[in-house]
């Protein structure tokens, strides 16, 4: 198990995803988390205060997210990623499937497909949440809202902080850009919700 997990490391270290990687996991969790944003404050201006409906449309718009950010991710990948190896391949005069570089890159392409799909399906979830407490009567539906809210925007702060510290500046202010962006989008469907 622990060479597997090794071999693992190392390949995804060949394949040199880990930018790529984190790149992948901000963009398309911001996505959810604000998709999640619009759908629940759309929902609730809109008077479609059923906690039920909003998990239904929550499910349904995180795994069509997550499902399109795995399979787009994965072709786009894989096709970029034949491209170099097949240079590589001419460049060496040599079969490369079964080096290194081929397994390496294979796994490269299903590892970003993965954080691609997963990321905004995990922000999706987290921000609707509230709405699971509401439908077993914990909570009220006005209280699910302003908890789901809160929640999403714990979720873009944190994304901003972790953008802050990758490039080394203050984590704390990107944190609140995330944060106005949310409070961006939610403004927006207010205004279009109340139409």
């Amino acid at each position: 198990m622990y060479r597997r997990i090794n071999e693992f490391i190392h390949l995804l270290k060949v394949s040199g995803v880990s930018g790529i990687s984190r790149r992948y996991f901000v963009m398309n969790s911001f996505d959810g988390a604000l998709t999640m944003l619009g759908v629940i404050v759309g929902a609730y201006v809109a008077g479609v205060v059923n906690p039920k409906t909003i998990i239904g449309v929550g499910l349904g718009a995180s795994l069509a997210m997550g499902i399109s950010g795995f399979s787009g991710a994965y072709m786009t990948e894989k096709a970029e990623r034949l491209r170099k190896l097949k240079k590589l391949r001419k460049a060496m005069l040599a079969d490369l499937d079964k080096s290194l570089h081929n397994r390496a890159s294979r796994l490269a392409s299903l590892w970003l497909a993965t954080v691609d799909g997963v990321s905004p399906f995990l922000a999706a979830m987290v921000s609707i949440t509230p709405f699971f407490l509401a439908v077993s009567n914990i909570i009220s539906v006005e209280h699910a809202v302003l908890f789901s809210i809160s929640l999403i925007m714990i979720v873009l702060f944190f994304l901003g902080f972790f953008l802050g510290r990758i490039s080394k500046e203050n984590a704390f202010l990107w944190g609140l850009r995330m944060i106005v962006a949310g409070i961006a989008t939610a403004v927006i469907s207010l205004l279009v919700g109340g139409w």
